[in-house]
């Protein structure tokens, strides 16, 4: 992979086709009426504001996801640390919103349960947690680079799409203009 936007930008755009700048109105139109052209500018820009939504939600997702995954990290690096040296460790478990436990875990611990989602809960070694959790984040920040690039390309379609129904609408206006001659 010779960078990490070449391959993104590839797969979106096969996907959403990519936006048309019209620069001459006049051969565009080609027997289409201002109003036709429009209509179709406007399918296209209301979708690409579609796809802009489910993106904004997947990156409401991962910037939800993200620290999650890190504060779990961060539990079992403590709980290692705690094993190699020897001692008990006492931790705060958050029941609900604002009410917390305390736990004192014998010194040693081995294993620790993640949640996987769907209602899944597996117990694995404190190493092998470790390893999950790390691949879990370096996914996270690649998915959110991804998401940034997708959301960037999708800004450009509807800018050119919005650049050119702003073109064929003017192009209208001068149209129905008195003593301007349609072509």
């Amino acid at each position: 992979m010779a960078s990490g936007k070449e391959p993104t930008e590839t797969k979106l755009s096969e996907l959403v086709p990519k936006a048309e700048f019209i620069e001459d109105v006049a051969s565009y139109l080609q027997g289409d009426s201002v109003d036709e052209a429009l209509e179709k500018l406007r399918e296209a820009h209301q979708k690409y504001k579609y796809i802009e939504l489910e993106i904004s939600q997947r990156k409401q997702r991962l910037a939800l996801k993200r620290p999650e995954i890190e504060k779990c990290l961060e539990s079992v690096k403590l709980l290692r640390e705690q094993r190699e040296a020897g001692r008990e460790a006492v931790l705060d478990f958050a029941l609900s919103d604002q009410v917390f436990a305390r736990a004192r875990l014998a010194a040693g611990v081995e294993h620790v349960a993640l949640w996987l989602g769907a209602g899944v809960m597996l117990e694995y070694p404190l190493d092998e947690a470790h390893e999950l959790l790390r691949t879990q984040l370096a996914g996270c920040e690649r998915q959110s680079l991804v998401v940034q690039q997708e959301a960037d390309f999708i800004r450009d379609q509807l800018t050119t799409t919005e650049v050119s129904m702003a073109r064929v609408y003017n192009y209208g206006v001068t149209q129905r203009k008195p003593g301007v001659a349609a072509s």
